[in-house]
């Protein structure tokens, strides 16, 4: 059987009318599609929803050129830290001259924007530089005129030899497409015997259809559309008539209906392609990076959608989020587990509503109540003092927690006793907060002088510097300084200052509160009840004295040390990790919650090592002592690594790092009548939160798991095993960026 072809001739005629029609679209208002929503009106707030959302995915910045523009330049193939020596990340992209209509949900206009975000983290302008025929992309790439193709590039045993891929974005059916309510339109591969599909000859659609052709479609016409034509261009020469076939990838196609309804999917010629970035074999850092940031974004990027709803809509979504800072007081990290006065009052407000807890951390302290009115958390819980001036923005609730200002100096110096005594002296503090208002009113009258810091300068950087008698006087809360003295004895109160404005409390102290939306009046409410019902009750007071009076033999860890480590193991994770295509956060957040980072942990049922790999399973994989670090660190990624490759891949890359975490915890076989067992209840099964783990929580019912194929499965375990591993993940982004 002979594969035929259209002529050149042909092709070449097919490209005039392509320019034809690109220019015809412009002139033409009728076609121009219906205008979308604006995203505020579509976006939703659900953390389960598409992993691209609209308005956190606007592209912005970065102006598009030709490649051809920047032929003359010296070619360049260096990696990361090259590249962000010389400050520009230079993306290849299919198409003209002119910028694209971003479309809701068009993958180019979603890669465009992951990439602007990516290089906006490594400090590097992105600039996209189009190339007008798909064919010359690996060339240009390998060539240094470019450092990243992102051209919805399937992954192929041929392009793996010549570029090295990140992990896949997406996963993809190659669908025909034919023009719908025409007459005789395939529904089946054998259907395609004898027809013409029209598709660019580099493209993964090409070689399908040829395999088609051979067997199960013989006659079948494989038409050379232009390597300049896009997918999107040739679907909208099908809907109107003007080719009789083609193929596109099934996201492609998705967007494409949305505006576009004269096209219709007719079946799948291949499914589940993988679609990726491509970079230079020779640059592993960028690769691995690029990695890191999909895997970050996978799983945080909900964190930047707005919701403001109250109280009903937060139990309706399942999830409190938390505005708070990171600091002694509020939030911080000892031995990798999340702690702070103010974190675990919020713990107890999310359980008493029966939702999960996500921490939200502002740069600033200033940007708590900016993000919480526009939506990106639900109340805030950072020692934040009740004053007249903040109650003009957002309503707090009943104060939990009362306090006074204090004066605070050097441990051993000359101890001043009054306001007065300050007089020719100076005192830090850090901008906008209610310190620097305090001292404000008082310095004319008493003749002191105030230094505001930067804003984001922390207490207990300030401390510091005043312990190192690099400054002589600093103004906090007492509370605080009660927090910063369970672990250092450097700094002392000098005097506490007398009331100022409107305290909340009794005997002149202040409220320190939880602050909400003002249209957040149910809210509010809750939390007044909470309060009055938890306020000195036995797990206040112990949490109290925990944070407020015991003695530590070490200061807390942050978030991230000052050299970014969050434990003793981060090389090696971050070794491993690099070797497997995971962030090294997210497995440093699992082998936490596996073993406290204690390598001789041991489990009720025999697991080992810093990721608890039982042995039998470590045989497997090749390693023998896993209470080593190194051999039991190797171990627990590879798992991950072969869980996440188990996974069905149709499903989204972020559920399918959900399911992989489930499926390291209580296996493979209880995930997938979890899945099953969500479908029959009318759940979605390729989504873990609400819906699998729901089904998964049913598994500990006898009517369930009698049914499943692998028996009971004490569900809420793996329930709470990937929320806690997904919010320490979200919690160490937040503060170790790379």
């Amino acid at each position: 059987m002979t594969l035929t072809r259209t002529s050149l001739s042909s092709a070449r005629w097919l490209l005039s009318a392509a320019m034809f029609l690109l220019v015809a679209c412009k002139k033409e208002p009728a076609e121009a599609p219906a205008k979308s929503p604006t995203p505020a009106a579509t976006a939703s707030t659900n953390p389960e929803d598409s992993p691209f959302p609209e308005a956190a995915l606007a592209p912005t910045g970065p102006t598009t050129e030709s490649v051809n523009a920047r032929l003359k330049e010296p070619p360049f193939k260096g990696d990361l830290p090259e590249l962000q020596k010389r400050g520009v990340l230079r993306v290849l992209v299919e198409g003209t001259d002119e910028d694209f209509l971003p479309r809701q949900g068009m993958p180019k206009a979603q890669d465009r924007a992951l990439l602007e975000r990516f290089g906006a983290k490594h400090g590097l302008t992105v600039e996209f530089l189009t190339v007008d025929s798909f064919d010359r992309l690996i060339a240009l790439l390998r060539e240094g005129r470019g450092d990243v193709i992102a051209a919805d590039l399937a992954v192929t045993k041929d392009r793996e030899k010549q570029v090295a891929f990140t992990r896949p974005l997406t996963r993809v059916n190659e669908v025909v497409v034919g023009r719908r309510g025409a007459e005789n339109l395939p529904r089946k591969v054998e259907d395609l015997a004898g027809r013409t599909v029209h598709v660019r000859p580099s493209s993964t659609f090409a070689a399908s259809l040829q395999a088609l052709a051979k067997k199960e479609a013989p006659g079948l016409v494989i038409a050379e559309a232009p390597e300049s034509a896009e997918p999107e261009h040739l679907v909208w020469q099908v809907s109107r008539g003007e080719l009789p076939l083609t193929v596109v990838d099934s996201h492609l196609l998705k967007a494409i209906e949305t505006y576009n309804t004269d096209v219709e999917g007719l079946f799948p010629i291949a499914k589940a392609r993988p679609l990726a970035w491509a970079m230079r074999l020779e640059n592993p850092k960028l690769r691995t990076a690029l990695n890191t940031f999909l895997v970050e974004f996978a799983l945080t990027e909900y964190r930047e959608q707005r919701f403001t709803g109250d109280l009903d809509g937060i139990r309706k979504r399942g999830v409190l989020r938390v505005l708070t800072r990171n600091s002694a007081v509020s939030y911080y990290l000892h031995k990798g587990d999340q702690a702070g006065f103010d974190f675990h009052l919020a713990n107890m407000v999310a359980k008493e509503l029966d939702v999960r807890l996500e921490i939200v951390v502002p740069p600033t302290f200033d940007e708590l109540i900016p993000w919480l009115r526009e939506g990106r958390g639900d109340m805030i819980a950072a020692a934040m003092t009740d004053t007249a001036a903040r109650r003009e923005l957002v309503s707090f609730s009943r104060p939990y927690l009362y306090t006074n200002e204090v004066l605070v100096q050097r441990a051993g110096a000359p101890k001043i006793a009054s306001l007065d005594d300050l007089k020719g002296k100076t005192v830090h503090v850090p901008k906008g907060t209610s310190h620097a208002a305090t001292l404000a009113a008082l310095k004319g009258v008493h003749g002191f002088n105030v230094v505001e810091e930067p804003e984001d300068q922390e207490i207990s950087a300030l401390l510091d510097r005043l312990a190192r008698g690099e400054i002589p006087y600093t103004l906090t809360d007492s509370h605080i300084l009660a927090a910063e003295q369970v672990f250092r004895d450097d700094v002392e109160a000098a005097f506490t200052l007398p009331g100022q404005g409107e305290p909340a409390g009794k005997d002149g102290h202040y409220g320190i509160a939880f602050a909400v939306r003002k249209e957040n009046a149910k809210l509010r409410e809750f939390l007044d009840g909470f309060v009055k019902k938890t306020y000195r009750g036995v797990e206040y007071n112990m949490t109290r004295r925990r944070y407020f009076e015991s003695r530590r033999k070490q200061p807390p860890t942050s978030l991230a040390t000052a050299d970014g480590s969050i434990s003793p193991y981060d090389a090696l994770v971050q070794s491993y990790a690099a070797r497997y295509g995971l962030d090294w956060r997210l497995m440093v957040a699992q082998m936490f919650q596996e073993s406290r980072f204690d390598p001789k942990a041991r489990s009720y049922v025999g697991a080992q090592g810093l990721f608890q790999v039982m042995p039998v399973t470590g045989k497997e994989l090749g390693f023998t002592q896993l209470e080593d670090p190194e051999q039991g660190i190797h171990a627990g990624v590879k798992y991950m690594h072969q869980m996440l490759g188990r996974v069905a891949p149709e499903i989204p890359f972020k559920q399918r790092l959900r399911f992989a975490l489930a499926s390291y915890n209580v296996g493979l076989g209880h995930v997938l009548d979890a899945r099953r067992l969500a479908q029959e209840q009318g759940l979605d099964p390729n989504k873990w939160f609400g819906n699998v783990a729901k089904a998964m929580l049913m598994l500990e019912k006898p009517q369930h798991f009698r049914r499943a194929r692998h028996g009971y499965c004490r569900g809420s375990e793996p329930v709470k095993y990937v929320s806690e591993i997904q919010n320490r993940y979200g919690n160490y982004v937040a503060v170790v960026q790379h």
